[in-house]
């Protein structure tokens, strides 16, 4: 069709040409006038109805030519992942895990069957164990079996993901890995005995203590590992060491928790008079190892802890009266929120004690924190991570004050953040702000944010405003994620 357009108008170009000569010869007539005339009229006619067309032609086939260049970002994860090198599928892996994607998991999976590169290996176990998936148990552990002849820092990942999913089996070969000459994978082994909870192996680990032959650097990770697996039989050996005032202070700090975790009134008694020991880690420590108890008086010990000078003691125990949904605490704890000289560690650890409180008291204390301005940003930030999680509903007014308030600022950690977290939560109140997000006119981070949360929670009403952001004057990242989601809507 363009072909012939161009043909016509070099033919209408060439008749005019004609035409004005023949209209300057003295033999022309005016009825050679009038049949030129009429032929000039014809091609015109032809020209004005073929060049839309030819137009339109070329249009519809720059569109055709452009959606055959375009590659989804889905079919471009599929080739990474066939095709890529160990750089781009390593890339790609990381982004997954950020957005906690499940998506390709399969691929994956087959993946690391047939790949050779141990980095590829461990990634891929690494996001599967990110996303408390078990779908690739049985294959790490068949590769575990082979750890003698495995780098350390693969045998670790691998620990580090199976130890959730143990049998009978897996706990035997983490026994047997105590003998590996390098110390963090038999270290690491231990650990996993003990969440294991197979407490016939506390007999086994007394033993191997006792042993002359044992390896000294493996003794922390051991009473680590009998508190783990919560045998009585243990308090014997964990107080004798805890009282000796002559042993190594990292195992009485490891053996005074793991009597917390053991339990029991003689542990409860033993870890009581370390409170006014001289080393402040030890006291720590004990603090910690309070909070597991459930003997009367002990919420009164961890309140008068928040007093100690120590910031360390403080924060264990804010972390313990949080465990323990000790409200008796909440006083106290809203005022470490605010006024303790320690703000990175033990107002953090205030808020997030007092969101554990799960009372409205608590909540409402956490929405005024939040709301204000001249909080910092990192209790800011803390504050709404638990008002999304666990009392969104009414918290919605003060995040749509927030909202407000930081919404023309040209950066706001605090809104980013606020996005970030509502983006994750599935709620069928959120369309309104989702909505927002999708509208913002400068960050992009926001767009992103309402996609994931239309995405999440199949918000079909927004799904005009989905279909706005495939626009060719979008970036390309949002357009293909706004793409994926309207195909979920």
């Amino acid at each position: 069709m363009y072909t012939n357009f161009l043909f016509l108008h070099i033919s209408t170009k060439g008749f005019l040409n004609r035409f004005l000569h023949k209209i300057s010869q003295p033999s022309f007539n005016s009825v050679s006038f009038k049949f030129l005339l009429l032929g000039m009229l014809l091609l015109l006619t032809l020209v004005v109805q073929v060049q839309p067309l030819a137009a339109q032609e070329t249009s519809e086939a720059k569109k055709e030519a452009e959606k055959e260049d375009e590659i989804s970002i889905e079919e471009q994860r599929e080739l990474t992942i066939k095709y890529g090198i160990d750089s781009q599928i390593l890339e790609l892996i990381s982004q997954l895990k950020d957005q906690k994607n499940e998506d390709y998991l399969p691929d994956l999976k087959e993946l690391f069957s047939i790949t050779s590169n141990t980095n590829i290996k461990s990634s891929i176990v690494g996001l599967f164990d990110s996303l408390e998936n078990d779908g690739i148990v049985d294959k790490a552990f068949n590769q575990l079996k082979k750890y003698d002849d495995l780098e350390a820092d693969f045998v670790l990942v691998l620990i580090h993901y199976i130890d959730d999913y143990q049998s009978d089996s897996m706990t035997a070969l983490f026994y047997e890995m105590l003998d590996d000459p390098r110390s963090e994978v038999a270290s690491a082994a231990l650990k996993a005995i003990g969440v294991s909870e197979r407490e016939q192996y506390a007999q086994k680990l007394l033993k191997l203590y006792e042993d002359q032959l044992f390896r000294n650097e493996l003794k922390a990770p051991l009473i680590t590992a009998l508190g783990e697996l919560g045998d009585p039989q243990a308090f014997e050996l964990l107080d004798r060491i805890v009282s000796d005032e002559d042993q190594s202070k990292s195992l009485r700090w490891r053996a005074c928790l793991a009597l917390g975790k053991i339990g029991g009134d003689e542990a409860f008694e033993s870890v009581s008079q370390l409170l006014n020991d001289d080393d402040p880690i030890l006291r720590s420590y004990a603090v910690s190892a309070l909070g597991y108890f459930d003997q009367s008086g002990t919420v009164e010990i961890l309140i008068d802890a928040l007093r100690d000078g120590m910031w360390r003691v403080r924060v264990q125990a804010a972390e313990a009266l949080g465990r323990r949904q000790a409200e008796e605490a909440l006083d106290i704890l809203k005022y470490k929120a605010e006024y303790d000289p320690d703000i990175r560690n033990v107002r953090l650890t205030a808020v997030r004690a007092i969101g554990k409180l799960d009372s409205n008291e608590g909540y409402n204390f956490l929405r005024e924190l939040y709301s204000t301005q001249k909080t910092p940003a990192g209790l800011r930030t803390a504050a709404i991570e638990i008002l999304v999680e666990d009392d969104l509903n009414a918290s919605l007014d003060v995040i749509t004050e927030v909202f407000a308030e930081e919404w023309g600022k040209d950066k706001s950690s605090i809104l980013d953040y606020t996005c970030k977290m509502l983006s994750t939560k599935e709620s069928n109140k959120l369309a309104p702000l989702y909505k927002r997000m999708l509208n913002h006119p400068s960050h992009i981070n926001l767009l992103y944010y309402g996609l994931r949360g239309v995405r999440l929670n199949k918000v079909g009403s927004l799904k005009s405003e989905v279909e706005d952001l495939t626009a060719k004057n979008v970036s390309r990242g949002v357009q293909s994620l706004a793409k994926k989601v309207l195909e979920e809507l």
